[in-house]
């Protein structure tokens, strides 16, 4: 004689609703692999590369201690004003005129504080290197040897595309330091 199965229909429901998801998560899973490949495949060679930056009055390295919370070797800049110097060069075989730099302060933590600094660079050619001064630059915050967060700032440096000046792609670099005028100091310091 023969056996009839049943299956109730919310055992069916159940495996097929983990079907589905288990698709919809491959899926993803593969579109996110592929997509990250190829940015990584685009990301070669910057036609200007950043070479350094240097901070005058020279930052200084250091462990800051704010109460209980410790910053370790935190880049730490005494003064009121600085200057920023980028040094870049030029990585193609073609002359590049016009080219616009950015430089951004941001206050950490507050997004009402940010201060944009344009720039331009007249020429630059094939592997020469210049060097871009951002001058008197004016802090936003200050940690007054009080508050961990109140003096930290993230600087940004754009070199943006010009197609007619021949900078075909957008180059982007960006640090963060703190501000704390109440650190002294030691007359040793070597220039960063």
């Amino acid at each position: 004689m023969a056996k009839i199965i049943t299956i109730e229909r919310k055992y069916i429901a159940m495996v097929v609703s983990v079907l589905v998801i288990c698709l919809i998560g491959f899926s993803g899973f593969s579109f996110w692999e592929n997509r990250h490949e190829n940015v990584s495949k685009e990301m070669g060679t910057p036609e200007i590369k950043m070479l350094g930056v240097t901070v005058e009055p020279a930052s200084v390295v250091k462990d800051l201690n704010y109460g209980s919370v410790t910053l370790k070797g935190a880049q730490v800049i005494t003064t009121k004003t600085f200057d920023l110097i980028v040094t870049v060069q030029n990585m193609t075989a073609k002359k590049m005129t016009n080219i616009p730099v950015e430089l951004q302060v941001n206050l950490i933590g507050d997004d009402t504080k940010k201060v944009i600094s344009p720039g331009s660079l007249q020429s630059l050619e094939p592997g020469a290197t210049a060097r871009i001064a951002f001058r008197q630059i004016k802090v936003l915050g200050d940690a007054l040897g009080k508050s961990a967060t109140d003096g930290q700032h993230l600087i940004t440096i754009r070199i943006k595309a010009n197609p007619e000046g021949g900078v075909e792609q957008a180059t982007e670099a960006s640090f963060r330091f703190n501000v704390d005028t109440t650190v002294k100091v030691p007359s040793t310091v070597n220039k960063q």
